[in-house]
């Protein structure tokens, strides 16, 4: 045998060697994908069967009486009222003791956090 026609056969054997091999891992790898699949497919079968059991057997119960909650009730902050406004014509002495009321207000405002209007210069 000639050189060359032996670099050809050696050539052929190893083409076809590499191709038995594809097709030996090939057909492996689909019946991995097989077993996988049917895995999955009984896996499914078994849940649906007890999603029905369960939905039958809810079907058949007699409906539970709601049980009423206790509700959680807010704490609302309560914000100090407005001090209302001076009318145009009042006697002397109410007058003052708005003024007094309006500041006794501002100053419970401040002390429990909370702002009230601008004091507008009535002190």
């Amino acid at each position: 045998m000639t050189k060359n026609s032996e670099q050809n056969r050696d050539a052929a054997e190893s083409s076809f060697k590499k191709r038995e091999r594809r097709i030996s891992e090939g057909r492996k790898a689909m019946a991995e994908h097989d077993a996988a699949a049917r895995a999955v497919d009984a896996n499914t079968a078994r849940l649906r069967a007890l999603r029905l059991a369960r939905d039958a057997a809810e079907k058949l119960a007699p409906p539970k009486a709601a049980k009423a909650s206790p509700t959680k009730k807010k704490k609302k902050k309560i914000a100090a009222a407005a001090p209302p406004l001076m009318t145009a014509i009042e006697p002397e002495g109410d007058k003052q003791q708005i003024l007094q009321t309006q500041k006794d207000r501002s100053e419970m405002a401040e002390r429990d956090g909370v702002r009230g209007p601008v004091d507008q210069g009535h002190d």
